[in-house]
């Protein structure tokens, strides 16, 4: 195994990077050793390290609110699991199937000079978009033959040119020379910036029945992983969240089902100005404001973060992309897997003749559980000295930490499967209002004090009213929305 020694060196180097110093930072146990699923990175332990310094935020907030201090623990095979909740739901005891496994335009191809390229047309817009751009039909023998026709660079340019989605295969090495990558690699892992001044807003004292989170409200306008993950997060202690999507946004229903739990689901047209109106009004209430869309796409809305800070002082705004916050490929769209491949996690997962995608999706959940920690971060900031916040995470910026956090040897790979007892004490079976008996991954940090749960079940997008506060449990209600179109196809994904 090669660079730090072990979990807890990654979660102590962690905290040294980010400067967290909370006291409660040392009542986080971590055990355990990668590998733990066929991976030559240290999945395991640095979803755990990051889970970990999450769960030392929640606690240092309990602790200011209650007095108290509570033990937290979390090994690398919990961590492994949180990599890959998507991969563990069932409905009806039948897995919950991931849309189209094999789609020929998810893949990774080789073009004209040996090197590869990932393309990317999860929805319909990229979809067609690249079909046009490369003149081939959904089979994939014939997008091969395309990709084929070009170098994998001049490839991978005009991908971006057209607003699409691809990348190149590069090593980490080669990563770290590019404009991009030196760009990305001079910012820290969670970036804060304070954008608005406030008075303070120190936590209230907790009343019989509260958990860390009570009261905070969160609007989360975000899709498919790292973004939904965030809300998902702060739900497990508390948080009061808001899912708030486009009723003409593609739907991806089994991560929505995974990033569902503990929150509201509404829907808002964002370009009719009374839909406008209401999340201005949402806004108002609110103290967490997160979303996952290309740079710039919310401002043009009239909710950048300067924005969202004027219409509510004290507001964290928090920010999820693939490219990072600052080079040329910042307003590019991209995913988990475009990521893995610019960054140089596939090259050393396979080689660089046959590039290989990581079995899990660290980027994405990963990357959203940073961005949680971010949050934290942010509120107990703006506790001490007031302000607004605005907090960026992106999946290149963590697909680069975790391999600067080093490899295991591959002879060590395949290890053995995950003990499916192991697997089960994570798992939660509920009788869901929409789903029938559904079967997911529950939290996996263990708090002394305050158990991790969601009080809501993970519920079909738009199912719930958008306005604060609405009754537990509260009914699915249909609402009018105007048709015109929220994001315009350059802004997706």
């Amino acid at each position: 195994m090669t660079g730090s020694t072990n979990i807890n060196d990654i979660y102590q180097s962690l905290l040294s990077q980010l400067g967290i110093d909370w006291p409660t930072a040392a009542d986080v146990s971590l055990s355990g050793a990668d590998p733990v699923v066929n991976s030559v990175f240290r999945i395991g332990e640095c979803t755990a390290a990051v889970l970990g310094a999450q769960a030392a935020g929640i606690a240092e907030i309990w602790r200011r609110r209650s007095g108290l201090r509570q033990p937290v623990a979390i090994d690398a095979t919990a961590g492994a699991l949180a990599a890959y909740s998507v991969g563990y739901q069932s409905q009806h005891g039948y897995p919950i199937p991931q849309p189209e496994p094999s789609y020929p335009l998810v893949q990774l191809y080789p073009c004209r000079d040996r090197r590869w390229v990932m393309v990317h047309g999860a929805f319909p817009l990229l979809r067609n978009g690249l079909q046009n751009l490369l003149d081939c039909t959904m089979t994939p023998t014939d997008i091969a033959n395309k990709v084929a026709a070009w170098d994998a660079l001049a490839l991978e340019q005009a991908i971006a040119d057209q607003g699409l989605c691809g990348a190149a295969v590069r090593t980490y090495a080669e990563w770290l020379e590019t404009e991009q990558g030196k760009a990305v690699a001079a910012t820290p892992i969670i970036e804060i910036v304070k954008i608005g001044e406030s008075a303070p807003q120190p936590f209230t004292p907790a009343q019989p029945g509260e958990r860390p989170l009570s009261g905070v409200k969160v609007l989360d306008l975000t899709h498919v992983i790292a973004g939904p993950t965030i809300g998902k997060t702060l739900a497990e202690q508390g948080a009061e969240v808001m899912r708030i999507t486009s009723p003409t946004q593609p739907a991806l229903p089994p991560f929505d089902v995974d990033t569902g739990h503990g929150k509201l689901e509404a829907l808002l047209t964002l370009t009719d100005a009374k839909d406008a109106a209401t999340l201005r009004g949402l806004i108002g209430e609110s103290d967490v404001f997160v979303e996952s869309y290309r740079p710039g796409a919310m401002g043009k809305l009239g909710f950048s973060p300067e924005n969202v800070a004027a219409i509510r002082p004290g507001i964290i705004y928090v920010s999820v992309n693939c490219y990072g916050w600052a080079g040329p490929w910042q307003y590019r769209p991209g995913w988990e897997q475009l990521a893995q491949v610019a960054t140089g996690m596939t090259v050393a997962q396979g080689s660089f003749d046959n590039p290989q995608l990581q079995p899990v999706y660290p980027n994405d959940y990963v990357t959203g559980f940073l961005g949680a920690l971010g949050t934290l971060m942010a509120l107990l900031r703006r506790a001490d000295e007031g302000g607004s916040y605005h907090v960026r995470v992106a999946l290149c910026r963590t697909a680069m930490w975790i391999q600067d956090q080093g490899q295991v040897d591959k002879a060590q790979l395949p290890p053995p499967t995950i003990d499916p007892s192991v697997v089960a004490s994570y798992l939660k079976t509920v009788d869901n209002p929409a789903f029938g008996p559904l079967t997911f991954l529950g939290p996996v940090l263990k708090y002394g004090l305050t158990p991790s749960h969601w009080d809501r079940p993970t519920m079909p997008l738009g199912a719930h009213l958008a306005r604060w506060p609405i009754e537990v449990g509260g009914a699915v209600a249909a609402l009018e929305h105007s048709r015109i179109s929220w994001f315009s196809a350059e802004d997706l994904p």
